[in-house]
């Protein structure tokens, strides 16, 4: 090959066409778990807010006890390419399932405590697994005890 060919535009274009199917058969095989999420969100079926508790709980008394640690509420979706959202995970069913797990129901004395929020989205070939999972201790208001005595 000469100089004079190889720096013509008709060369660059001539492997440039030989390596786009290459390139599509790579964006096909690893699909979106190559690319990091999009920084926006798309509207989803439901457009539902996340729960945001603003209750306070005092426990600078002895007037509680921990029931149960670690109870567990998880809501987990769909997303198809990891952009296009068919079922959102829900704040909802995560806390339902979370009482549910504490036993906690209408007239117990009981609440959640030291609530954290994770979320995750493990990325496929072709969709992604959007999953939140909400974690607390359950701690039951009992009468005040008198002062511990050491």
């Amino acid at each position: 090959m000469r100089a004079q060919e190889f720096l013509t535009w008709e060369h660059h274009l001539t492997l440039m066409r030989s390596l786009f199917p290459l390139l599509l058969v790579l964006v096909l095989v690893t699909g979106c778990a190559a690319l990091p999420p999009l920084p926006f969100i798309l509207p989803s079926v439901s457009g539902q807010v996340p729960v945001l508790p603003v209750t306070s709980v005092s426990l600078a008394e002895r007037n509680y006890r921990i029931v149960k640690t670690n109870v567990v509420g998880t809501s987990r979706g769909f997303a198809l390419l990891g952009l296009i959202t068919v079922k959102p995970p829900d704040y909802t069913e995560a806390f339902a399932q979370l009482y549910q797990a504490g036993g906690v129901s209408a007239g117990k004395a009981l609440a959640l405590i030291n609530i954290v929020q994770q979320s995750s989205a493990p990325y496929f070939i072709l969709f992604s697994l959007p999953e939140i999972t909400l974690r607390a201790d359950v701690v039951e208001f009992v009468e005040t005890l008198p002062p511990h005595k050491p």
